[in-house]
């Protein structure tokens, strides 16, 4: 496993603003993934169905 670079604190900041950048893209294409799958047509249940619970 390669070690990480060893920057200056300017230098940390400003890659931790640019991976932040691809988290939020990444969470908000999650969040369109999941808005979609929400969206889904539904299916009739044939069978009956009952559950016993508290």
């Amino acid at each position: 496993m390669q070690k990480p670079e060893i920057v200056s604190a300017q230098e940390w900041q400003s890659a931790l603003a640019e991976l932040l950048v691809h988290e939020k893209e990444m969470t908000r294409a999650r969040d369109a993934l999941a808005a979609q799958r929400r969206r889904m047509p539904w299916t009739p249940v044939d069978k009956d169905y009952r559950f016993d619970g508290p």
